[in-house]
């Protein structure tokens, strides 16, 4: 994730979860981050621009994580995840058929 990106993203966090100015941008980073390889690890190569039910679940970790509730997000969400993986799934090639 570019620092562009980065900061698209806590903006949106920001804003779309209410999260008060006392928490900071910098905490916001470090949760993003850790959404970063703890989700984008489970379908790597996606895009947080592109793909926008990556956006989705990072922003969802980022939220569940300022509420210390991560193993909560992965129950939550495994549906969604999987379903993400699975339509993201590289096409075989059809010379191997």
């Amino acid at each position: 994730m570019t620092e562009t990106e980065l900061m698209e993203l806590v903006a949106d966090m920001r804003e779309e979860f209410q999260i008060p100015p006392y928490y900071s941008d910098d905490q916001l980073n470090n949760l993003a981050k850790e959404g970063e390889c703890a989700v984008g690890g489970l379908n790597p190569g996606c895009s947080i621009t592109k793909d926008l039910v990556y956006r989705m679940l990072l922003k969802n970790y980022m939220y569940y994580a300022y509420h210390h509730r991560v193993n909560e997000f992965m129950e939550n969400y495994a549906s969604v995840i999987l379903t993400w993986q699975m339509e993201t799934e590289v096409p075989s090639d059809e010379n191997y058929a």
